[in-house]
């Protein structure tokens, strides 16, 4: 029973701290987490993060985490003499690198379409925008393409599959859990957390997160991003070096 308590400490500093500060007649809205960032290493097999808040009036809550943006290209297949190929490609401008999705109620209870789409809640209102397209590529075409990058990603377990549940603690404490995967990418995440009264975005707080590299994994990766072409030609020479040392002991063997 204790354990529960300490859980909900932060939480109720949170509340006590939106009353305080908030004047009676604002939308208050507090958000945390349980970590400032997350640390990839060598050991690195995904991330739990907790995000918790308060609000000063009830009301739903949508969170969702963006980051980082960045050119993505998605080819087709097609089956060619019983072979599967790449066919035609689309690239995709600053498409999110990972895409998380929690809500209280299922966000179609919550907003309207237009709303959705002008927030970019859901993977379906991601606002993809083609940056090179095959000549003549209808509508059709390009949401198959738009549909093909989601279904790409949800196997990756970098885009929301299913949405994740927030829990409500009595009538303005909110906790939801955040999964960052082993394999989610460096860089800066925008976390978006929303309060919705009444079929519309009552408020909405941004929260920063940075996903980093550290240990001996930084250094590789810094060392490779600010001397490309000196890592290049050194991946080239252990490259070299490795198969000729497999070659001299398989023909040892031999």
């Amino acid at each position: 029973m204790m354990s529960n308590m300490l859980r909900f400490i932060p939480l109720l500093a949170l509340l006590a701290a939106v009353f305080v500060t908030a004047p009676a007649s604002a939308k208050g809205l507090e958000v945390d987490l349980s970590r400032p960032d997350v640390r990839l290493d060598v050991s690195f097999e995904g991330a739990d993060l907790l995000l918790f808040g308060a609000t000063d009036h009830e009301g739903d809550i949508i969170v969702v985490v963006r980051g980082p943006n960045k050119d993505t290209s998605i080819r087709l297949q097609e089956r060619v003499a019983g072979i599967w190929v790449s066919t035609d490609e689309v690239i995709f401008e600053d498409a999110p690198g990972f895409y998380a999705l929690a809500s209280s109620k299922p966000i179609a209870e919550l907003l309207p379409v237009d709303v959705l789409l002008d927030q970019k809640i859901g993977t379906a209102n991601l606002g993809l925008i083609a940056k090179t397209a095959p000549d003549g590529a209808t509508e059709a075409t390009l949401q198959n393409f738009k549909d093909g990058l989601v279904r790409n990603m949800v196997a990756k377990n970098l885009y929301t599959g299913e949405t994740g549940n927030i829990d409500l603690v009595g009538k303005q404490l909110f906790r939801t859990d955040l999964w960052f995967p082993a394999n989610v990418h460096v860089g800066e995440y925008v976390i978006d957390t929303y309060l919705v009264t009444d079929g519309r975005i009552a408020t909405h707080d941004s929260t920063q997160l940075t996903v980093h590299k550290v240990g001996l994994e930084a250094e590789i990766y810094n060392f490779a991003h600010e001397h490309a072409l000196l890592y290049g030609l050194l991946a080239i020479l252990i490259a070299v070096v490795s198969g000729w040392t497999a070659n001299a002991v398989f023909k040892k063997r031999g």
